[in-house]
């Protein structure tokens, strides 16, 4: 596609005419920006000729079936509808959406499906609520082959937190040892034949999962003192009703009020012998 500072009869009159088969207009964006699109070779010729007069020319490729070849998926799709992998002799077509609306769900099979082709046994349940959970560990249980334990994550859990809950997936996906040693094994990042060994025992912080809060000194001390009942004068509180009671400016406190002190820290110290 190339992108044109010129009216849309411009282009009409001046760069399209005798090449409509080759190249058309498809967008008009402005009175004096229209965009056209068509054949690669023809679309180049046209942004050489025009760069010299019209600075503002630019080439933009975008997903143009004559511009990229096909390439077919490499990733496997397991059907809960025929009970399988997808290869490219099923058609997913309109009879197989019909199918996926009006026959049973055939889950099992797609499962064991998986299990005998040894794919990655890690499955994340996108639901409001794991109800499938279960039913995958049956299905490996059920199985003859000797292989670990499916990893099931959640996306939604009925009363609880979602964010914890999604967090906590994702937690369970990083320290995976299996999902680990995919990932190596995928790309080769380790040089060395049997990485494995470096996972299989991965070890895993134990988390305190108390609950902690940031508090300051004074609110600590403040709540620790009200758990026991004591004299005003001897709670951390400050007295701010003595500003006005003063000698030459200078804030003192009353004589009355250390008597009161010393009466209350003896009774204090003194009330539980």
């Amino acid at each position: 596609m190339l992108a044109l500072s010129m009216s849309e009869e411009e282009v009409e009159n001046k760069i399209l005419k005798g090449i409509e088969h080759l190249v058309c207009i498809a967008v008009v964006n402005s009175p004096h920006r229209v965009t056209i699109s068509g054949d690669e070779k023809t679309i180049d010729e046209i942004q050489q000729v025009l760069s010299i007069s019209y600075p503002n020319v630019f080439k933009a490729c975008v997903h143009q079936k004559q511009i990229f070849n096909p390439i077919c998926a490499q990733a496997k799709c397991y059907s809960s509808v025929i009970g399988d992998k997808i290869n490219d002799n099923i058609l997913v077509d309109g009879q197989y959406w019909w199918s996926n609306v009006r026959q049973a769900v055939r889950f099992y099979n797609a499962i064991t499906s998986i299990i005998k082709d040894e794919v990655e046994n890690v499955f994340l349940e996108i639901s409001p609520h794991p109800f499938i959970a279960t039913s995958i560990r049956e299905c490996y249980e059920l199985t003859n082959q000797q292989q670990s334990s499916p990893l099931i994550l959640l996306t939604l859990k009925r009363k609880e937190n979602e964010q914890i809950t999604l967090l906590t997936s994702l937690v369970q996906l990083t320290t995976s040892s299996h999902v680990w040693q995919q990932y190596f094994h995928t790309r080769q990042v380790l040089p060395i034949k049997n990485h494995e060994e470096y996972f299989d025992n991965f070890s895993l912080y134990k988390f305190n999962l108390s609950s902690r809060w940031y508090e300051s000194k004074d609110s600590s001390i403040q709540h620790l003192a009200n758990r026991i009942p004591i004299h005003p004068l001897l709670d951390i509180r400050q007295l701010v009703d003595q500003r006005n009671h003063k000698i030459q400016d200078v804030i003192l406190f009353p004589a009355v009020a250390y008597l009161e002190l010393a009466t209350a820290a003896c009774h204090q110290l003194l009330s539980s012998k």
